[in-house]
């Protein structure tokens, strides 16, 4: 059975439990159904956008990423909507690094002299999300200026985003440990694996 966050003895556990409940509360107010998540566009998707989203393996997921987006909106072809994914979902990233941070920073206020395996567990996704959203720049650059003919590497190279959050996940659920963010992390390799679906979908 997983277990749940360590706390060290000697160590006040109420700023921790500060950070997780505020960093869980930023993250709802993303997750689907939220205010946050669809305060961004309240109209209709475009017929462009049903089309290609129904052709990726989650059609509402698609949908909800492209509309967080008003650009989504003036898109006119599946390559714009490609890059209003990738963008979309890199975004997700950021909002994951903040969380993560969030944790971290407060995992280092509650112990300065001393940290746990929780505590370090915690720096590591923040790492991680924080390379994420590094290479992720680098990869709306490369899908805004994908050439016309089709380039695998590009969609290799979205694919390749999801190793972030699913290794964050990874280093919890390898030490039968339960992440405080699963969710984030949950939602981010999702968006992620549409935005690439959205750029396969250009070959």
């Amino acid at each position: 059975m997983a277990t749940t966050l360590n706390i060290a003895p000697q160590a006040n556990p109420k700023p921790l439990l500060a950070a997780i409940l505020c960093a869980a509360a930023i993250a709802a107010s993303f997750l689907p159904g939220s205010s946050a998540a669809t305060a961004t566009s309240s109209s209709p998707p475009s017929q462009l956008m049903t089309q290609t989203c129904a052709k990726t393996s989650n059609e509402h997921l698609c949908i909800e990423l492209l509309q967080s987006n008003n650009r989504s909106s003036a898109a006119t072809t599946v390559h714009d909507l490609a890059v209003v994914a990738v963008t979309a979902a890199r975004r997700w990233a950021l909002r994951g690094r903040i969380l993560w941070l969030d944790l971290s920073y407060q995992a280092k206020a509650r112990s300065s002299s001393s940290s746990s395996v929780a505590d370090r567990l915690v720096a590591r996704c923040a790492a991680l999300y924080d390379e994420c959203v590094s290479a992720g720049a680098k990869v709306v650059g490369r899908v805004t200026f994908m050439p016309p003919a089709y380039d695998a590497r590009v969609a290799h190279a979205v694919s390749d985003l999801r190793r972030f959050p699913e290794r964050c996940q990874g280093i919890f659920d390898e030490r039968n440990r339960v992440s405080p963010l699963e969710k984030v992390n949950t939602e981010a390799v999702e968006k992620l694996r549409v935005a690439e679906e959205i750029v396969r979908l250009l070959r």
